[in-house]
């Protein structure tokens, strides 16, 4: 792709401020999006770069403006995208810059979002493995293979991910929740906390790709992979089914698990005879529980304006929240029961014990 092949994007609504032929034909290699006012260290030959000009200040001069497209000329940029959201126009010191180093300028109007030339460069670099028959996978066999053995083992996430970019030297990527919550990771990507993780999901550089799933909105991933070059999207699209299948076995396996949740609570139920110690052993493994507390229990009620429709919505939002909590992985929650509950310590030798409080749920 050429700096030339970008402005023809009419959806991009990109328009060229300076640049002629030979500044035109340069090969685009990649994108980097950056406000720094020296990136140099940060870009890599035949790049077009990203700015919203946050760097600049209208009372500068021309000095600053130099140095900033000097740095772009000696990393071997390929072109110049400047935004117009900060101040309203490109400024004409930043024009004359780009003419003396050689460096095409072009504006990015505010309706148009950096993410937005990003996808259209590397969609267009990996444009060839998108005209290939539709039969073709752009998984090696050998990874699908082992990827479908992995789904039939019922592997979890992070090996699933490891996996599939395994043959591309695992390039930092993550797996994560609506929510921000990390799901798995490769190993050369950094641990984020949810408020970094949905920062990068909003972040104009990388790549996301969202597994949709038929349930709530909170049962949605979305597959972040930090350095878009590092893999063609198609690729992506097509791991990303892969993870899609197996979410939709944890689907299903949290349905059970709370079949097994509302059959605990049935027994604890006062209005139920009081249960034998091993069929309330039986029931709390059954949810993953050990038989021996303490447990913790966390009860949870939604407002009046809540409508049947909206059960599943807050549901699954219920469980995401609790997913956050520090330690192992709880059960999923029981469907609301309206009757008091019991609370029942057990023993292995030893008899029921009834406790002085009652839970509800």
């Amino acid at each position: 792709m050429h700096v030339d092949d970008l402005l023809q994007h009419t959806s991009l609504d990109l328009k060229l401020l300076w640049g002629d032929g030979p500044v035109l034909a340069r090969e685009i290699s990649g994108v980097t999006a950056t406000d720094l006012e020296d990136p140099t260290r940060f870009l890599r030959a035949g790049e077009v770069v990203l700015s919203g000009l946050v760097w600049w200040s209208p009372d500068e001069g021309q000095a600053k403006v130099d140095r900033f497209v000097a740095a772009l000329a000696t990393a071997g940029a390929a072109a110049l995208l400047a935004g117009e959201e900060t101040h309203g126009t490109i400024p004409d010191a930043l024009v004359d810059a780009c003419r003396s180093h050689g460096i095409a300028l072009v504006a990015v109007p505010v309706h148009t979002n950096f993410r937005a030339i990003i996808d259209a460069v590397y969609l267009r670099q990996w444009g060839d493995l998108s005209r290939r028959p539709s039969d073709h996978h752009v998984l090696p066999e050998n990874v699908r293979i082992e990827l479908s053995r992995l789904l039939e083992e019922g592997a979890d996430a992070a090996t699933l991910l490891d996996r599939a970019l395994a043959h591309l030297g695992a390039p930092a990527c993550h797996l994560l929740t609506a929510t921000g919550r990390t799901v798995a990771r490769t190993p050369a990507a950094p641990r984020l906390s949810p408020a970094q993780a949905i920062r990068q999901l909003t972040r104009p550089s990388g790549f996301s790709l969202r597994i949709e799933t038929d349930a709530t909105a909170y049962d949605s991933w979305h597959l972040y992979l930090h350095h878009p070059d590092e893999a063609p999207p198609r690729l992506l699209h097509e791991i990303a089914d892969v993870l899609a299948q197996h979410q939709e076995r944890r689907l299903g396996e949290e349905t059970e698990a709370r079949h097994h949740a509302a059959e605990l609570l049935a027994l604890l139920d006062e209005a139920s005879p009081a249960p034998s110690a091993p069929a309330l052993r039986t029931a709390l493994r059954a949810c993953g529980l050990p038989e021996e507390g303490p447990y913790q229990v966390i009860a949870a009620a939604v407002g009046p304006q809540t409508t049947p429709a909206s059960g599943p919505s807050a549901s699954a939002a219920l469980t995401e929240a609790v997913h956050h909590l520090p330690g192992p992985r709880p059960s999923p929650p029981a469907p609301s029961r309206t009757a008091r509950r019991r609370r029942w310590s057990t023993s292995p030798s030893g008899p029921r014990t009834r406790k002085g409080r009652r839970a509800s749920h």
